[in-house]
């Protein structure tokens, strides 16, 4: 059971002598700080970037520590981070509200009308309420990377050459390329997969990577240029993006794993999830890159009901059905697309105690971690790098990190 820190209880007390905001801000940089650099001193994680916006504007924007424990590369607030499952709200999820409202998608329509790959399969009947849910009975994850090499240890054809060509085009780390038609494969694969029970709730990744191709079927567009168009351009985020090996020096992404079983090198600058590098890098459930500060914007659009400094981008009926949990009644916490906070009375106090009912966010494998809470007009982004060196590092979650830094941003 989560309990309240001590020095959160020391915070609580000093807001209630009404502290001056100046020196309430100054309490706030000096808990988040010790937090931070104590999570850092126990080897969650390197290095961290911390940006808390409450009462219309940023209170805090900070970077922390290294890239790596050697101490070499200090962090920088301009440093991208490998968002990985925060893509799903900040990638996929939000293509989807999109062409929810361009299309008028019935959310308890079949997928499988929308994308002819799932008709004829277990998957012909589920809807997209239910696949944005994870409620929809479809398993978590398949490991391609376990898929691509024969036994003695060489690529299989079509899947990966060391070399760049005009049929492995896609370059998925310093030293692999993949196949054009690689995708098509991962496609079949997820239409194969098995079912669990429909109704109970399950996390998947696999809807999202299907967000693509029914942005494609639908816009015309592809993924990245859709939300690139209707988000990223219009809002600006000049540090949100893609295959930042395209755009910045790779020394300006903050690198993951070392990975000594699929790349077989330090992953930086290419997507740490296996999966979303096998779609090439671009991927409805992870594969943006980012620094706190781009990641902001889209925080305040939804916090403000889909509107950003009085320019809208999304209805405010729209950000509200996607942000309030999907199923109420049910043990299923989650909203359509969006992680939502565990009740009073529900075993675990997840993300924080202190979160609002109408509060909403997503977590990433890698470490990131973003929340907005329209009941205390606040949201909070956290990154960080917790794989390094590799995946088995579980400090950030036993120190209660996320959690932790989300008490005092709502306090403040």
């Amino acid at each position: 059971m989560y309990k309240i820190p001590a020095t959160l209880v020391v915070f609580i007390f000093c807001s209630s002598l009404q502290l001056k905001a100046q020196d309430k801000n100054k309490m706030l940089h000096f808990l988040s700080d010790s937090i931070v650099e104590n999570g850092i001193q126990n080897k969650a994680f390197p290095g961290a970037q911390l940006l808390i916006f409450k009462n219309d504007s940023i209170q805090l924007h900070k970077s922390y520590g290294y890239h790596t424990y050697d101490s070499l590369v200090k962090v920088k607030n301009t440093d991208l981070y490998d968002l990985a499952s925060v893509t799903k709200i900040l990638g996929g999820t939000l293509a989807f509200m999109k062409l929810y409202e361009l299309y008028n998608i019935d959310l308890e329509a079949k997928v499988s009308d929308y994308l002819p790959i799932l008709q004829r399969s277990n998957k012909k009947n589920t809807d997209f309420k239910e696949v944005l849910s994870h409620s929809a009975g479809w398993i978590p994850y398949i490991a391609h990377q376990n898929l691509v090499r024969k036994k003695n240890g060489n690529f299989k054809p079509r899947t990966l050459k060391p070399k760049f060509s005009k049929k492995y085009p896609y370059q998925i780390s310093d030293s692999l390329f993949l196949h054009k038609k690689y995708t098509h494969k991962i496609m079949r694969r997820i239409r194969k997969t098995g079912l669990k029970a429909v109704g109970d709730y399950d996390y998947s990744g696999l809807w999202f990577f299907l967000i693509p191709e029914l942005t494609k079927k639908l816009s015309g567009l592809n993924f990245e240029s859709f939300l690139k168009f209707h988000f990223y351009d219009p809002l600006q985020l000049e540090r949100l993006t893609y295959l930042p090996t395209k755009y910045f020096p790779k020394n300006e992404s903050v690198p993951t794993e070392r990975d000594s079983l699929f790349r077989k090198q330090l992953v930086q600058g290419w997507v740490h999830d296996e999966a979303a590098a096998l779609m090439g890098g671009v991927s409805g459930n992870a594969g943006l890159f980012a620094n706190a500060a781009s990641i902001a914007p889209l925080l305040e659009l939804l916090l403000k009901k889909g509107s950003y400094q009085g320019t809208p981008f999304l209805k405010p009926e729209t950000v509200k059905l996607f942000t309030e949990r999907a199923y109420p009644d049910s043990a299923n916490r989650r909203g359509l697309g969006f992680d939502k906070p565990s009740l009073a009375g529900e075993e675990d106090a997840y993300p924080s105690l202190l979160a609002s009912p109408s509060s909403f966010g997503h977590s990433g494998f890698t470490g990131t971690f973003v929340w907005v809470d329209p009941a205390e007009e606040c949201f909070i982004v956290f990154l960080s790098n917790r794989v390094y060196p590799t995946r088995d590092q579980r400090a950030l979650y036993t120190l209660g990190i996320r959690g932790k830094l989300l008490d005092y941003a709502l306090q403040l």
